[in-house]
């Protein structure tokens, strides 16, 4: 396909996964899987970003996708100056007004190209739940790469929401009898929009740990290192509705971390 006709469908895509984002900004600090709560589930988000940054104290991080600033929360916590970054003016609104008076800076960029960020800018870059969406993810890991500081790692929490073997099928079966997704926190997502981007993303058969090892390593990436979120969705979401919970533990979830030599 051109060049010019791949930027056009990207360029359209782009732009619907933007609405998608921009409605759900009203509700989303309520939804389950997003929002963080304070105590154990606090604990397990930072243990993981300790393993997979390391100290982020007096350092710059980068929160790719920040929605309404969640990880930049738990980020702003453990001493780290974050900016973050998103393309969905309501997702970015939010964040902004959360962290006000912190060291946060609320950046309006497309995340595949960061075309605002300066080269080896960055100490630490954390994404959650972004990478299956990327319309083009090897422009994105190269533009990650370019703005990492030497020593800088990248650390990527995201899952298959595709693939589904009986397990998955039937968690996700018994969810919907208990109700998720609708389950009184005031979570609204259009299920049919969401299948409709779904399919035409890059990673549109399901986005796996070592498909993302071996993209992330061929852009020059090292020290590819998995860690374990069952802390964070076993035992940290363990408050949530037994739907969500099943729900949210039902696809294969996984956090990776590479580094810039």
């Amino acid at each position: 396909m051109p060049n010019d006709a791949m930027y056009g469908q990207n360029h359209h895509l782009k732009e619907d996964i933007r609405a998608y984002w921009s409605k759900r900004a009203e509700t989303f600090d309520q939804s389950s899987g997003h929002r963080i709560r304070d105590g154990a589930e606090t604990s397990a988000w930072q243990a993981l970003f300790r393993a997979g940054l390391g100290d982020v104290a007096g350092k710059k991080v980068l929160d790719l996708a920040c929605g309404t600033g969640e990880i930049s929360r738990m980020l702003l916590a453990m001493g780290a100056e974050v900016t973050g970054a998103d393309f969905a003016e309501p997702m970015l609104a939010r964040a902004k007004a959360k962290h006000a008076g912190l060291p946060f800076t609320a950046r309006l960029s497309d995340v595949e190209t960061l075309a605002l960020e300066s080269d080896a800018s960055y100490d630490g870059i954390l994404t959650r739940h972004l990478v299956w969406t990327l319309t083009d993810p090897m422009a994105a890991f190269a533009t990650w790469f370019r703005v990492l500081k030497p020593g800088g790692r990248l650390l990527i929490v995201d899952g298959d929401w595709v693939s589904a073997g009986p397990m998955t099928q039937a968690l996700r079966a018994l969810a919907a009898l208990l109700g998720s997704r609708k389950s009184g926190h005031g979570e609204s997502m259009d299920l049919d929009e969401h299948s409709r981007i779904l399919a035409q993303v890059h990673y549109n058969k399901g986005l796996t740990v070592e498909q993302l090892t071996k993209d992330l390593t061929a852009i020059g990436f090292v020290q590819p290192r998995r860690h374990s979120v069952q802390p964070v969705y076993l035992w940290g979401m363990r408050y949530e509705p037994w739907g969500d919970w099943l729900r949210l533990n039902a696809s294969r979830r996984f956090a990776l971390s590479v580094e810039k030599p």
